[in-house]
């Protein structure tokens, strides 16, 4: 007999908290994992300092490893000073010269954010309790409260001042930090949600009624055909690298001989570059599904461009500064596959572990893709780069601002449809499946 207000499943080791015991240890969780990544940051910029900058300080070195935590939760680096601009380097912007200017970077190295969102979900699966989905949710989302308030508190504490230089738009002294209401909001956006998947996981994952079981299928197939897109895509770019090493695609991830010789021309900095490479890794992957799903990565905001799609596609001159556009070459119609094989994958499992008692499997395959589309919207944004911009100069302020990476919407709809389709007919394969052993075993 389990105490009052626990729950105990068949199968599980050790009962889940209770209301007011599971309290500190759902805070706990948070905070350590808190440390945790920013330990990662700390690490980052110490060893990439060494390697690139040998000649900053052990302070300078925590703070930008504490600037760190932005990035690793697409939270705005901000620069801002009385600083020199030249508006004709600036798309759409009308910028003045001279005057107070900011720049806002947003980009999330997603590597260190998956393992975050991975680290949170395990810690809301552990803390959640209750015998309903929505309050495994609300009890596993806990986390959240250790986690995301001292993200903000170093947002707010670490900033400084250096001397920058970027490009013809910022020169001279900038002030350093980190957004604030970014930092208030996205980490424990991040947080919240990724702990109350994990209580929701929790209350599916034991499959004690037909209801956690679909759940339970839906909620893993949506899941599984995410990260195999994923990494099929990541593949993808690793081929065409080795098929096309003169092009620019061999430069995309770290698999051929004019990568290692471009990156490692300065060992130090080289192997700095290659950690970061590799920490934009799914932000890469992100980018090459969207247009191997048909839709495109763009550029929006004050100026307006297709960057990268089956119909718009970019060539490079033998010199490697002119760029022309025109179809993809047929070889990369392969990419295809790669929203073809995940959905169909993704849905067979789905549809193979939803029980036969509900919805039929092609139903739950089609539901999956539903959940893979949504995670998909979560991956297209995280994985964009934002850039605001202005200056103030004679009593106005002008400026702009650019959304770089694929489009949102139809990048959304587009995954949709694959999910939708390609789920539904793996789940009728495994339907049908099934249906040849049960005709097998009574015969």
């Amino acid at each position: 007999m389990t105490a009052p207000g626990r729950v105990t499943a068949p199968g599980r080791e050790s009962a889940l908290p209770d209301a007011y015991s599971g309290w500190p240890r759902s805070l706990l969780r948070g905070f350590l994992i808190f440390l945790l990544i920013a330990g990662i940051g700390i690490v980052a910029a110490v060893t990439t300092l060494v390697l690139a900058a040998p000649g900053v300080s052990i302070g300078g070195a925590l703070r930008v490893g504490a600037l760190y935590l932005g990035p690793f939760h697409h939270v705005a680096l901000v620069l801002e000073g009385d600083l020199a601009v030249d508006s004709s380097t600036l798309p759409g912007a009308n910028v003045p010269g001279g005057g107070s200017a900011t720049v806002e970077l947003g980009v999330a190295l997603l590597a260190v954010t998956g393992l975050a969102v991975w680290l949170l979900f395990r810690a809301g699966r552990r803390s959640a309790f209750g015998d309903r989905a929505g309050v495994r949710a609300l009890t596993g989302s806990r986390v959240a409260l250790g986690y995301a308030p001292a993200v903000l508190l170093v947002a707010l504490l670490v900033r400084f001042e250096e001397p920058v230089e970027l490009g013809s738009f910022v020169t001279g002294g900038v002030r350093i930090s980190l957004s604030a209401w970014q930092a208030f909001v996205f980490p424990f956006a991040i947080a919240a949600l990724a702990a109350a998947s994990g209580g929701v996981w929790s209350w599916a994952s034991p499959a004690l009624d037909p209801s956690a079981a679909r759940a339970r299928a839906v909620l893993g197939g949506g899941w599984r055909i995410f990260l195999l897109a994923l990494a099929l895509s990541y593949v993808g770019l690793f081929v065409s690298g080795i098929a096309q090493p003169d092009e620019a695609v061999a430069l995309a991830t770290p698999s051929t001989a004019r990568y290692i010789d471009t990156v490692f021309e300065r060992p130090g900095p080289g192997s700095a570059l290659i950690a970061h490479h590799l920490a934009l890794s799914p932000n890469e992957a992100i980018w090459a599904f969207v247009p191997a799903a048909g839709a495109c990565d763009v550029i929006r905001g004050s100026e307006r461009s297709d960057v990268l799609c089956y119909g718009r596609f970019p060539s490079f001159g033998a010199s490697g500064g002119d760029v022309a556009f025109g179809k993809a070459p047929p070889g990369y119609l392969a990419f295809l596959l790669v929203p073809a094989i995940a959905t169909i994958v993704g849905g067979r499992w789905a549809g193979s572990v939803s029980g036969r008692s509900g919805p039929t499997p092609v139903a739950v395959g089609a539901a999956a893709g539903v959940v893979f589309a949504l995670l998909m919207l979560g991956a297209i944004v995280a994985s964009s780069i934002t850039l605001t911009y202005g200056a103030d100069a004679d009593a106005a302020r002008r400026g702009g601002h650019l959304w770089i990476g694929p489009d949102p919407v139809i990048g959304t709809l587009v995954a949709l449809a694959w999910g939708v389709i390609g789920g539904a007919i793996g789940g009728a394969t495994s339907g049908l499946r099934g249906l040849r052993r049960g005709r097998t075993h009574t015969g």
